[in-house]
């Protein structure tokens, strides 16, 4: 009944966030049910590879679906301080805080996976007299019992895994602001980039020697050291690229723009960096199958890179609603200053550029790095 109450209090906004959460809580449902059935499907004696492939395969939704439940519960209590204001005069702390928005993601992944579990159930007890030639009967597992302590199991995870996600993703300065007027002067830390400079270039030479001597798992494991490294330097890279606009004497428009984007290296720079690792992989493997003759492309890889691509944008805009907003409030005393809009459109514009620029080098080189694994 408390999330019942807290539920008349959502926006339009809030809504759709827990819709889609749900949505694409029910795909992962719908590809795990998937090779359920199929492993059901399959005689005893056979290996379990297969089985373990499938399951592997929607590794990468469940991933994305975990992350978008992360990005948009931490975005809740930055877009509604008032409600976090209520919540923290009535006695809630920052743990019962962190567990309210665990809970809220978690329910509505749970929504989803149920609703996903009773269309398989429905497609199971009536796929004979809807498609009588037998297409779906392998993906349903009509063949075998379906067990039910697994398929609960299996489905619980995906509850599991978006509370988590959304309890680790919230910090206690999140739920309670603290001042971050300091936030623009910060810089890097040595361990930070140290990380960001050897990273990448430990696993390139990890991917280069095992190109040479044909080891496609030393590959996978280069690229992912690489990939890792790439993602801890967007950041770094974000901040450099505002120092550099910022540098020497700039005029109003370049030292706005190199200011906003130092000031939004941090919270900015995971989302891109995951949009610029994702649009590589997904690059990279359209390419594959591209280029690979008489090779269909089934349904189920365009649903999980959707899925994807879906997640992974939504967390991007979530990030920066939540600028935008923090912008208007930076860029008001400007206004009634009398600044001229053509130069905070012009800062605007340069700070996207330059943001542009990180996210394509970085895709590039995850790309690259990832076409060579692939090669072995």
């Amino acid at each position: 009944m408390f999330y019942l109450r807290v539920a008349r209090g959502y926006r339009a906004l809030d809504l759709l966030r827990w819709t889609l959460t749900s949505v694409a809580s029910a795909v992962v449902a719908a590809l795990l049910l998937r090779a359920l059935g199929r492993a059901v499907s399959t005689p005893a004696p056979a290996p379990a590879g297969p089985a373990v492939d499938r399951l592997l395969w929607c590794l990468p939704a469940l991933v994305a679906v975990g992350y978008l439940a992360g990005a948009w519960a931490r975005a809740l209590p930055l877009q509604q301080p008032e409600r976090m204001a209520g919540l923290v005069a009535a006695g809630v702390g920052p743990l019962r805080m962190r567990l309210l928005l665990a809970g809220e993601m978690a329910l509505a992944c749970a929504f989803g996976a149920a609703v996903a579990l009773g269309g398989f159930l429905l497609l199971r007890a009536h796929v004979v007299d809807l498609l009588p030639d037998g297409r779906l009967d392998k993906a349903l597992g009509t063949s075998g019992a379906l067990p039910v302590a697994g398929t609960v199991t299996l489905l619980a995870i995906i509850p599991a895994l978006g509370g988590l996600a959304a309890a680790a993703s919230v910090r206690p300065q999140d739920v309670v602001p603290v001042d971050g007027s300091d936030e623009p002067q910060r810089r890097p830390t040595l361990r930070r980039i140290g990380l960001a400079a050897g990273l990448p270039t430990l696993g390139t030479l990890v991917v280069v020697t095992a190109v040479h001597v044909n080891a496609p798992e030393a590959a996978a494991v280069g690229w992912l050291i690489a990939t890792t490294g790439i993602a801890l330097a967007v950041p770094v890279l974000l901040y450099g690229a505002g120092q550099s606009l910022a540098w020497g004497r700039p005029r109003a428009t370049r030292l706005l723009a190199g200011r906003g984007l130092q000031a939004q290296a941090w919270r900015l720079g995971t989302p891109l960096a995951v949009l610029a690792v994702a649009g590589a992989m997904g690059a990279v493997a359209w390419v594959q199958y591209a280029s690979t003759p008489h090779r269909h492309l089934g349904p189920l890889p365009l649903v999980e890179a959707g899925l994807v691509a879906l997640c992974v944008v939504a967390a991007l805009l979530t990030r920066l609603a939540e600028l935008a907003g923090a912008h208007r409030a930076a860029y008001g005393p400007l206004r009634r200053m009398g600044a001229p809009t053509s130069v905070l459109q012009g800062s605007v514009a340069l700070r996207t550029a330059a943001a542009g620029a990180v996210v394509l080098a970085a895709g590039s080189g995850a790309g690259v790095l990832a076409a060579a694994a692939l090669s072995v």
